[in-house]
């Protein structure tokens, strides 16, 4: 049933070319048309007005290249002949314009393109025609969210690290080497469930006679031979390998896909090398030594059972030696 309210005859009262005035002058949308040679020949006011000049009559007879930067122009000229070429629109293409090249008040604006091609009444191609609107701010909004996202990861990392990490020597932490040694047991348990027999392997140190070290040389110090162990642990690991400091003098390595005899052989490679580089300081060289106890990922409940396993191998071997260790002076 059609609208009593709506006049039929609406639009025999106004012709086409008031029509058209009203689309290309009232709108606040970007309207243009151009020829085959893609010079404009004619716009909206506003699409005239974005390009700093008073009247649509002024853009007439000009081409992109005359507007804006000539590299972003030759990349949206190559688009609109392929509307042209292939008689296909492009729908909704978003671009970032610099007019700072142009006559413009703005120095650059996020613009939403869509383009079609024009034909004659024989069908043959005379042109293009393109609607663009103003998406600066919504661009703008996501830009800020982008950054905001980025800023938020940052920081989640930051915080990350510091929940992490030991605020010393920059190694990972207790509580994250509990958490890396349950990780692990979870995924070395499903790869054995499948028939494999990989595994990992845990080794705690202390260092010898520390407390007497740091009595007889200061915090500062004490700190420096923190992060020389470190940095000795770090060279002998491998990239798959996680390091950390557990306690005061207490460390820990995580050695993925190792077996005891494995982790004994990195031991014997941390001596090696605390032994051939010894802790130097302006005046005096330290030759620091650790002591180590040992646990293989075998059929332990849980993360807990695996490090007192390491802690009374750990126990026995400086039971071993000699009592006289602990207050031996490092002085060479």
């Amino acid at each position: 049933m059609q609208d009593k309210n709506y006049d039929p005859v609406f639009f025999e009262n106004l012709s086409k070319e008031s029509l058209f005035s009203i689309f290309m002058n009232q709108v606040d949308f970007y309207v243009y048309f151009k020829d085959t040679n893609l010079k404009y020949v004619t716009c909206s006011s506003s699409f005239a007005r974005l390009m700093g000049y008073a009247t649509p009559a002024s853009i007439v007879g000009k081409q992109l290249q005359d507007l804006i930067l000539p590299e972003q122009a030759d990349r949206l000229i190559a688009e609109e002949k392929r509307i042209m070429e292939k008689r296909t629109p492009s729908i909704g293409r978003e671009e970032h314009i610099d007019l700072s090249n142009s006559k413009s008040s703005l120095s650059d604006i996020w613009l939403s393109t869509s383009i079609y091609p024009l034909t004659d009444r024989d069908g043959q191609i005379c042109g293009i025609w393109g609607i663009s609107r103003d998406i600066s701010e919504r661009k703008n909004t996501e830009q800020k969210l982008v950054q905001k996202n980025k800023q938020c990861d940052e920081l989640n990392s930051k915080i990350h690290k510091l929940s992490t990490s030991d605020e010393v020597t920059g190694l990972y932490n207790r509580r994250y080497f509990e958490e890396m040694i349950a990780r692990n047991m979870r995924l070395f348990s499903r790869v054995r469930g499948r028939g494999y027999s990989a595994g990992f392997s845990i080794v705690l140190m202390d260092i010898d006679g520390f407390t007497a070290f740091c009595t007889e040389n200061g915090t500062k110090m004490r700190d420096e031979a923190l992060k020389y162990i470190a940095d000795i642990l770090l060279s002998c690991s491998r990239s798959s390998d996680d390091v950390f400091r557990v306690g005061n003098d207490e460390f820990a390595l995580l050695l993925s896909d190792t077996n005891a005899d494995g982790a004994q052989t990195v031991a014997t490679r941390v001596r090696e090398a605390l032994k051939n580089k010894p802790f130097r300081t302006e005046k005096k060289a330290f030759h620091l030594t650790l002591s180590f106890g040992f646990s293989s990922f075998e059929d332990q409940l849980d993360a807990s059972e695996m490090i007192m396993q390491a802690d009374q191998s750990l126990f026995d071997a400086k039971a071993k030696r000699n009592q006289k260790k602990s207050s031996k002076k490092y002085e060479s």
